[in-house]
């Protein structure tokens, strides 16, 4: 390498090339939906055991050592600091309440839903066997299901 200056020669360029000779972005194909397609071929499908087990072992495993993280913590505290362990304590046994009516409230809409699922699947079966006295046992059936509802009262 040289350590001087270097003499680069601008005359013998080429012209620059114009961006409007630059021949045009072919246009991409639209999208078919095969993504979505796959996305829900795989949210469709049963889960394997293996992956199941997998599943639910970790996640007995976290509960295991994040319940056990939880108990060292608040009998260290009420060892050290016993006014203050006993507040954090009370909040442990709050937050678990809520945790649990939280829980309680998810399986009743849980419960619900197999409700309607029930009934979505005795009106089909009453629709394509066309069966009257099926559809008036579904009609009974879904009348209850919205008896408590005031805002369907018009309609029942």
């Amino acid at each position: 390498m040289t350590r001087g200056p270097i003499l680069i020669d601008l005359e013998d360029r080429e012209p620059p090339v114009s961006v409007a000779d630059a021949p045009p972005v072919p246009d991409a194909p639209a999208p078919d939906g095969q993504a979505m397609q796959m996305a829900a071929r795989l949210a469709a499908r049963r889960p394997s055991r293996l992956a199941s087990w997998f599943w639910g072992l970790a996640g007995a495993v976290v509960g295991a050592m994040v319940s056990v993280a939880a108990w060292d913590f608040v009998t260290g505290l009420l060892a050290r600091a016993p006014v203050f362990g006993m507040i954090v304590t009370v909040l442990f046994v709050a937050m678990l309440g809520v945790l649990l009516v939280i829980a309680l409230r998810e399986l009743a809409a849980i419960a619900r839903l197999g409700r309607i699922d029930s009934l979505h699947r005795a009106a089909d079966t009453a629709l394509a066997e066309e069966d009257l006295e099926q559809a008036r046992a579904v009609t009974k059936r879904l009348l209850a299901f919205y008896a408590g509802r005031d805002d369907t009262r018009w309609g029942r």
